[in-house]
């Protein structure tokens, strides 16, 4: 399937919030712009649909009245085929309207989707950690399904609502008085394009409070749905209620406060629509009394004023759904428009991942979240760093010192403020994101399973995997007893969100997955944080033998399991403090031997010491 690529859009203001609708309609049109054509059948059949529903009135009206009159020109039978007749094709062509503007409805709204997926996927991960996956959900489905009514109930009943009514008008005043059509000319003004406006303002704003609290209240039973054990076990069930009915309580005010103005509007076009035909029979019967016009045409007005205003009250119909539809369009584009964290380069270079990895003068902290004040603390700070090709170095820290942040810029969720990330001396940022990722391997803390089997989860890394290199990574991470109980084996279902599993058979199948990637270099962000000291112990020895010979980055969780890495990095609020091997550090009794401590806090000075002199010697077994 061919990308969707970014429309133009010369001159369109960056923040979709204050688009108007002209342009929020100029972006719709460009992202559908590849199945547009097929509006014009659906522009034409309506008219015809219109014209023919006006000529039904028309023919009627003037039927009638003649043979009231004595002055009939057709026969009963006459009249009943034309009306027979015309009904017949008024109803082919309301068919043919309907299929044509529904097939670019629908069609547009794939692409849109499309459009959302392709302009969301390079602001992953960074735009979308943290944010509320009930409220991104409803926008690619809610909202995207509610821009539906401006493609199959906008754009053609727009343009008809002004080219019907034309016709009628002139054709009225060539063929029946030029009055009847200077009479009609300021209902169908006030009709058509008056009172649609009225309050436009108050159900556009209601409009974009009832869809974002619809997103809010999307996100809130997502969160409650996920979290159900917790409302449980806390008996917060009633305070949930509580909070999801203010939410409610919020869309319904709204929809409430442009209900009224709808129903105002209906209203006042209803009475409109009767006080033309009453003035329109006035001025006729008028114009039949003074000889100027014969009963014919009076049933031809009468019968097109009756016909004409269909066309002209659609508009007032779609005005209410246009509202939603422009509110839902700005909550999409304001993901899709945002701009990406993380680019490929114009002129991108190629690495085979296998020398060092440096940081240079790196600098970096998050950019702040939609309403904070001011920008946070740098989260690193001048980090000077080189993990050399082919060795373990773990990380470690107290939380918060920066280690997470730190596997992050290496596998370029983020780009650094300042400084730069260099891989085989290459700047990460020349090479693409594609090619990064193939040469980095990635194991995050909290990884994502899908709802799948075992198997499919760990061909996401590598699709033409053998079964012998599967199960041998497996193994690697001690998930082959836990498949050997299970009767599905490697094909067993881990359920949404990998809720069949625990966490620890979570991080070890997302280990499992990174190994198989087979890459140059392999990062672990804290992924054995969820599995016992001696499990843990096993599944690191097994990744250390997998990756010999290539580079393995541990942002360690217990220091007990590394002190046999070949360098080990102590960070402390953003900040390296020591680096050096697990013997040197403790000798030194710095910052590595008080995190042994705290981990430990039986522990003193000369056990640490002891047990660092036990400590294997780092590199032994590696190349």
């Amino acid at each position: 399937m061919s990308r969707v690529t970014k429309p133009e859009a010369s001159g369109t203001p960056s923040d979709p919030g204050s688009w108007t609708r002209v342009e929020l309609s100029r972006r719709l049109l460009a992202v559908a712009r590849p199945v547009l054509a097929p509006l014009g059948i659906s522009l034409v059949c309506r008219l015809i649909e219109l014209l023919l529903g006006i000529g039904l009135f028309v023919v009627g009206g003037w039927a009638l009245l003649t043979r009231v009159t004595g002055e009939p020109t057709w026969s009963i039978g006459m009249v009943a085929a034309v009306l027979i007749v015309m009904s017949l094709v008024k109803a082919v062509a309301r068919y043919l309207e309907q299929f044509s503007g529904h097939w670019v409805a629908f069609r547009s709204l794939a692409l849109l989707r499309m459009y959302f997926y392709d302009r969301l996927e390079p602001q992953a991960p960074a735009a979308t950690e943290g944010a509320d996956s009930g409220d991104l959900m409803s926008r690619v489905t809610k909202d995207v399904d509610r821009i539906e009514v401006f493609f199959a109930h906008t754009l053609v009943p727009a343009l008809t609502a002004v080219l019907a009514p034309v016709i009628v008008l002139i054709w009225l005043g060539c063929t029946v008085s030029r009055w009847a059509a200077l009479l009609l000319l300021p209902f169908f003004l006030l009709v058509g394009a008056v009172v649609p406006r009225w309050g436009a303002r108050r159900t556009d704003t209601a409009a974009r409070v009832i869809r974002q609290e619809r997103g809010a209240l999307a996100q809130h039973v997502t969160d409650s749905v996920q979290g159900v054990r917790e409302v449980l076990a806390f008996n917060d069930a009633e305070g949930r209620l509580a909070s999801m009915g203010k939410i409610e309580d919020t869309i319904g005010t709204a929809q409430g406060a442009a209900g009224r103005f709808i129903a105002g509007r209906r209203g006042v076009n209803r009475a409109l629509v009767a006080l033309a035909l009453v003035a329109m029979s006035v001025l006729m019967a008028s114009l039949y009394a003074s000889g100027a016009v014969d009963a014919g045409a009076v049933g031809l007005a009468l019968g097109a004023t009756l016909g004409a205003f269909p066309a002209m009250l659609d508009v007032e119909g779609f005005a209410a759904d246009l509202d939603q539809a422009f509110a839902s369009a700005r909550r999409v584009f304001d993901v899709t428009e945002q701009a990406p964290r993380v680019t490929d380069p114009d002129h991108p270079v190629e690495s085979d991942g296998t020398g060092d990895i440096e940081l240079r003068d790196v600098s970096f902290r998050y950019p702040p979240r939609e309403g904070d004040p001011v920008e946070g603390p740098w989260a690193l700070t001048d980090i000077g760093l080189r993990f050399p090709a082919g060795r373990v170095t773990a990380v470690v820290g107290a939380s918060g010192s920066g280690k997470s942040t730190l596997a992050s810029l290496l596998v370029r969720t983020w780009d650094p403020d300042t400084g730069s990330v260099r891989l085989s001396d290459t700047d990460v940022r020349d090479l693409t994101q594609q090619r990064l990722h193939e040469l980095v391997a990635f194991a995050p803390q909290r990884p994502y399973v899908f709802n799948d089997t075992v198997r499919a989860n760990l061909l996401l890394a590598r699709p033409d995997a053998s079964d012998d290199e599967l199960d041998r990574v497996c193994a690697r991470v001690g998930l082959t007893p836990w498949l050997e109980s299970e009767p599905e084996g490697i094909d067993t279902l881990v359920g949404e969100m990998g809720e069949r599993l625990s966490g620890g058979q979570r991080q070890r199948l997302a280990l499992a997955r990174a190994l198989l990637r087979e890459a140059p270099v392999t990062v672990l962000d804290e992924a054995t944080s969820q599995v016992d000291r001696d499990t843990e112990a096993r599944v690191l020895a097994g990744i250390r033998e997998a990756t010999v010979g290539r580079t393995l980055i541990v942002i360690a969780h217990r220091i007990s399991t590394i002190t046999d890495a070949d360098r080990i990095v102590v960070l402390d609020a953003g900040r390296v403090v020591e680096d050096g091997t697990y013997a040197d550090l403790i000798a030194a009794d710095g910052a590595l031997a008080a995190l042994v401590r705290r981990e430990a806090p039986g522990m003193t000075r000369d056990t640490t010491e002891r047990a660092a002199t036990a400590a294997p010697t780092p590199g032994d077994d590696r190349p």
